[in-house]
This record gives structure tokens, C-alpha cells and sequence, in this order.
């Protein structure tokens, strides 16, 4: 396939690598993504916490009625406390990075990743190792410009082979790239939102989509 390697946007650049580069920052007290992520992965641990719950009641002999009872007031437990937890460690670390989420993706026809940044590293900066790689001619990219987009706290590769389901969600400048056990979320600003999600659909030949 021919790549768009023409693509012109002020927020994403080619380099020299062949890949894609952008930053965005979520403001973590306007948008629910994250959080919601957060739910979703108890969701999952709660329902089989649950279940184990029930097999072991059921094992000890007691009734359907009292094991529907007993996991029912576990799990209203559970969840009251880590609904509370959950909602106080976000503020917390939202307060700790000044709202922001600050995140450098970096795509080709491989894959995407996804890399989070430390507090501390802005996202001029980044735009700024971005421009300097983009710019180069030939040669080695600038040693400043490549450690301050390999200084990423987490990381989350995705190859575009291994996705199952794609989700774009424009309105909230979202598309999710989901794997059989993992979910990769890719942001993008609104201009160039139609240019990245039609390069990932492109290239994700064995996912179905939603939305």
C-alpha cells in the first residue's frame, strides 16, 4: 500500500523513520476516557471475583437464594469502596499533573505506540524533539530531540495486525484500538482526527468496526 507521506498538518509530522508523530493533551478534568478505562478493567476483576464467590458458597452447601445474597452484599462492599478509591486517586493524580495527560504517538504501517510523558516534560517540548527530528535532512536525528521522546514513564504498542475492534468516538477526539487482551486509546485533535482514523482503519484489516 502507498502510504500518505504527504499529509500536511501543524500537529503531525513525518520523519525521517517513516512514522507519524504527534502529541496531544487530555485534560483530564473535562474528559472521562481514562477513568472510565479504569471502571472498566474492575468491572471485569469484579465479575470474576464474583464468580469465584458463588462456586465456593454453592461448594459449602449453601442455597441459590443465600448465594445470590452473600455475593450481592460482597460486591456492594467492594464497589462502594473502590468506586470512592478510584474517584480519589484520579483527582490526585490529575492535581499532581496539573491536569494534563500529555502523550506522544508515534505510527507507521506496523502499528501505533502510545507513549505517556512525565509531568515535567511539556508539551512544547515534545512538538519542539518532534520538529527537530522532522527536520533533519539526513543523518542522526538531534540526541536532545531523540531523549526527550524516548523519556516516556509507560508505553503501549499496538500492531495493526493484532487488532480485533476499532471505535472512533470524533467527538471526543478518541479512537480506540482494541487487541484480544489489550486497549490502546489514540487521541488526536479535531483537524487531523479524519487523517488518523482513516490510516488506522486502513491498516487494520482484520478489525471490526463500532462507531
Amino acid at each position: 500500500m502507498k502510504e500518505d507521506t504527504d499529509y500536511k498538518s501543524k500537529n503531525i509530522m513525518m520523519c525521517p523513520d517513516g512514522k507519524y508523530r504527534w502529541v496531544y493533551e487530555l485534560d483530564m478534568y473535562k474528559s472521562s476516557a481514562i477513568i472510565k478505562e479504569v471502571w472498566r478493567a474492575f468491572l471485569i476483576a469484579g465479575l470474576i471475583v464474583a464468580a469465584m464467590l458463588a462456586v465456593f458458597s454453592l461448594i459449602e452447601g449453601d442455597s441459590l437464594a443465600e448465594t445470590v445474597r452473600f455475593v450481592g452484599e460482597v460486591m456492594a462492599i467492594l464497589f462502594g469502596i473502590f468506586l470512592v478509591l478510584s474517584i480519589l486517586s484520579y483527582l490526585i493524580y490529575a492535581f499532581m499533573v496539573n491536569g494534563k495527560y500529555c502523550v506522544l504517538f508515534e505510527m507507521d504501517e506496523y502499528g501505533i505506540n502510545h507513549k505517556q510523558h512525565e509531568k515535567q516534560v511539556k508539551k512544547s517540548q515534545l512538538i519542539g524533539a518532534i520538529a527537530t527530528i522532522a527536520g533533519a535532512a539526513a543523518g542522526r536525528p538531534g540526541m536532545a530531540g531523540t531523549g526527550i521522546l524516548a523519556a516516556a514513564r509507560t508505553s503501549m504498542y499496538t500492531g495493526f495486525d493484532d487488532v480485533k475492534e476499532l471505535e472512533f468516538l470524533p467527538k471526543e477526539h478518541l479512537i480506540r484500538v482494541n487487541e484480544t487482551l489489550n486497549r490502546n486509546q489514540v487521541y488526536a485533535e479535531e483537524e487531523d482526527f479524519a487523517f488518523v482514523a482513516n490510516y488506522i482503519k486502513a491498516h487494520c484489516k482484520n478489525a471490526k468496526m463500532r462507531g
